[in-house]
């Protein structure tokens, strides 16, 4: 999975606090028990003394006997301090962290492979990376209320904004439980405030929680931030990111600053998710018509010819909303 470095990076100090915290916590027990059986701190010290004997043995040219008189009081050792702990009523390894996961330790790993606790710290904080890079707050499909689209039918049509938008819902619905690697690349186009955002954050979050990586966010600021990189202004490789990652959200294709450099940018991520069967989703305001214009032919027909067009119709609902809310 290709996540965002943020996204790693949070994780992974999520899973050495608590590694550090197990310890701290073991250590606190343990200080606290040596403190009332003062014995286990000797055993203990007695303890970590074997190794330098074993060592002390091996050097020396000692015999197999001795060798084995120091192994025999280490385990006795061991045995006298399960004891006293047993006596206590604790279990042998009380000393023992206690590890939020048991199977890795809080490592991130089992065996070489990626932990169940660690994926889903990971699609824990890419929900959280998502919803940082919007405006809005991390959404889901249940939350678009199409009661505010019209169901007045469309006379050419004779269908209504809302039977569309319900349709439209249910396709990206329907998309995000079935996501894989290779799923097609969508067109998001409408107007200004028919939903397109709020679809674009919940396929993004439906995805990520799969444990997918999923890079979202308006073009503009993309775009600059790519832009500083190229021209050495910022550190990073935000292109590699765009062209890598499962799943390419770009919001409001169309509203950034126009210019050779951020149309070659889109023309390459774009070319470049197409070409290795990325799927990519694209919101705009622009019709087709428009982004012929406004990208040529060579944006405008990798959009149309590989992406599948949905359209998010009817009025600007979030003006109908904050006047409910008013009301």
């Amino acid at each position: 999975m290709a996540y965002d470095p943020q996204v790693v990076k949070a994780a992974r100090e999520r899973l050495e606090a608590r590694r550090n915290d197990a310890a701290n916590q073991a250590l606190a027990w343990r200080n606290r028990l040596c403190a009332q059986y003062p014995r286990l701190a000797e055993i203990e010290r007695e303890l970590a003394a074997t190794l330098p004997a074993i060592t002390e043995v091996v050097l020396h040219g000692g015999t197999p006997e001795e060798l084995q008189t120091v192994q025999d009081n280490n385990l006795a050792l061991q045995r006298e301090m399960a004891d006293i702990l047993h006596a206590a009523g604790y279990p042998a390894d009380n000393f023992d962290p206690l590890y939020t996961c048991p199977h890795c330790q809080d490592t991130g790993y089992t065996d070489g492979h990626l932990c169940d606790c660690y994926r889903q710290l990971l699609r824990e904080e890419a929900c959280k990376h998502l919803s940082s890079l919007s405006a809005m707050k991390l959404t889901d499909f249940d939350s678009l209320d199409v009661d505010y689209y019209d169901a007045t039918p469309d006379p050419q049509t004779g269908l209504s904004p809302r039977q569309r938008m319900q349709d439209t819902i249910a396709y990206c619905r329907t998309y995000a439980a079935r996501f894989s690697p290779t799923a097609d690349s969508l067109l998001l186009q409408g107007s200004t405030g028919t939903g397109k955002t709020h679809l674009c954050l919940a396929v993004a979050r439906t995805v990520a929680e799969q444990g997918f990586g999923v890079v979202y966010g308006s073009v503009q600021p993309l775009l600059r931030r790519m832009e500083s990189e190229h021209f050495g202004r910022a550190d990073g490789d935000s292109e590699a990111q765009l062209i890598g990652c499962d799943l390419l959200v770009l919001d409001d294709l169309g509203m950034e600053f126009d210019s050779p450099f951020y149309r070659a940018c889109v023309y390459n991520i774009l070319n470049a998710r197409l070409l290795e069967g990325r799927p990519t989703i694209i919101s705009t305001n622009l019709s087709f018509t428009a982004l012929r214009e406004r990208y040529g032919d060579q944006i405008a027909s990798r959009i149309m010819g590989g992406f599948v067009p949905l359209l998010c119709v009817g009025k600007d609902i979030r003006q109908l909303m904050r006047m409910r809310q008013m009301q």
